[in-house]
């Protein structure tokens, strides 16, 4: 057991924000025979990651018993799985927690401060001996961040001690507790559990047909074009086209009923505009097809090369998760405006399967450049690993886990 005066002294001045469930709302429960793992989630945003690893650790070991405390009011648990209250943030309150629940693993998702951490919980659990793993916690802005002030500093490092293993979601975090002075031999970088991109479906059959007419032609997909930039890419299109004189937009407006309108805008620039609803096809001298069906979505993003993602360009307005054009294979061009996909864009950039422009000029030219097939290539390659690298992280996390727990298990059994 880690003995720290910092971690004693925390836990009499400090009345951590451990959330706790509503207990109104929660079944009377009690532990069940057989091996035991305690999820605690720190915080809410923590949710989704905890769900997703309580899932692919059920999927590695039916029947496994697992009980989630911390911020787990409203949370659709899977089957089997229970839910109860964190204990209260004293010794005697996390040793009746222990002794109700005989963890064989205590497995802390998303707690980054030392506020968020159940810091009796992790004295008692580490003075039984019981495993603990620290998971989902991002100690470091994209930045980079500031290490605390000397007393958090010491709280924090002795409560990280408690655990014998640490997987953070990155290295800017890895790095920022090496600062810290963790035990670098108990980080892993192990990346983000994130919920898993479906690609959107389309019918074969038309992919096909559709393929083979548009043949050697290149092609653009604007998705969710709002009204304020139906103009800007529109301008784009036709400065493409003093380039490459063959390309093809494909233009799905945010509003349906605007579909007229644009291809009535396409005619009045002196060009050829087909609209999918009224079943005109895509023929050589039509330079914009208009669609309307977003359920068609996954036709498009695997016919075009290159997406633009409407309502980046102008702040307020909204737009589509840029990984759905990314699972298709289809490379990234957006605009400044990404505060509702942020962090998405931000691993998109990181990974080099992104491009930005915030000008109408700008826009042509990246479309122009992108129509290039070593280009476009890269980039798409580059998002499809990103999401094929995130499908997998929940896993190897779980396996981890157990991994974790078997041999904690086998050690106690040696000592017994």
């Amino acid at each position: 057991m880690p003995r720290s005066l910092a971690l004693w002294l925390h836990l009499l001045t400090h009345r951590e924000a451990v959330p706790q469930a509503d207990d109104v709302s929660l079944p009377q429960v009690t532990r069940p025979a057989g091996a035991m793992i305690c999820v605690h989630i720190a915080a809410l945003e923590a949710q989704p990651a905890a769900l997703f690893l309580v899932r692919a650790i059920l999927r590695l070991r039916p029947g496994i018993g697992i009980v989630v405390t911390g911020a787990n009011s409203g949370v659709a648990l899977p089957a089997g799985v229970m839910a109860t209250c964190a204990p209260a943030g004293t010794i005697s309150a996390a040793r009746a927690f222990l002794a109700a629940w005989s963890p064989d693993l205590v497995l802390l998702v998303g707690a980054p401060k030392p506020k968020t951490m159940p810091t009796a919980l992790l004295i008692e659990a580490a003075a039984q001996n019981v495993p603990l793993l620290l998971v989902e916690s991002r100690f470091a802005a994209p930045g980079g961040a500031r290490l605390p002030w000397f007393w958090p500093r010491a709280v924090l490092r002795a409560q990280l001690a408690c655990f014998q293993r640490i997987l953070v979601p990155d290295q800017a975090s890895a790095a920022w507790l090496a600062r810290l002075g963790a035990a670098l031999d108990r980080v892993h970088t192990s990346g983000s559990i994130r919920e898993p991109v479906e690609p959107l479906p389309c019918t074969e059959a038309e992919r096909s047909a559709l393929a083979r007419q548009l043949h050697s032609r290149p092609v653009w997909f604007a998705v969710a074009v709002p009204e304020a930039e139906e103009a800007t890419v529109l301008d784009a299109h036709e400065k493409a086209l003093m380039r490459a004189h063959r390309m093809l937009l494909i233009l799905l407006p945010k509003t349906p009923d605007r579909a007229e309108q644009i291809a009535a805008a396409v005619e009045a620039r002196g060009h050829r505009a087909a609209r999918r609803t009224l079943e005109e096809e895509p023929e050589d001298d039509v330079q914009v097809l208009v669609v309307e069906d977003e359920s068609e979505l996954g036709l498009w993003y695997r016919l075009a090369p290159v997406t633009w993602m409407g309502g980046t360009m102008i702040p307020g307005e909204t737009s589509r998760s840029p990984l759905e054009p990314a699972a298709l294979g289809s490379a990234i061009v957006h605009g400044p405006a990404i505060a509702a996909h942020g962090a998405d864009y931000a691993r998109l950039a990181e990974a080099g399967a992104s491009r930005v422009t915030g000008t109408p000029a700008a826009l042509a030219d990246v479309v122009v450049e992108l129509i290039a097939p070593d280009r476009v290539a890269a980039l798409a390659h580059n998002a499809w690993q990103m999401i094929s690298g995130d499908a997998g992280v929940a896993e190897q996390m779980a396996r981890q886990v157990l991994a974790d727990m078997d041999e904690a298990a086998a050690h106690a059994g040696v000592r017994a």
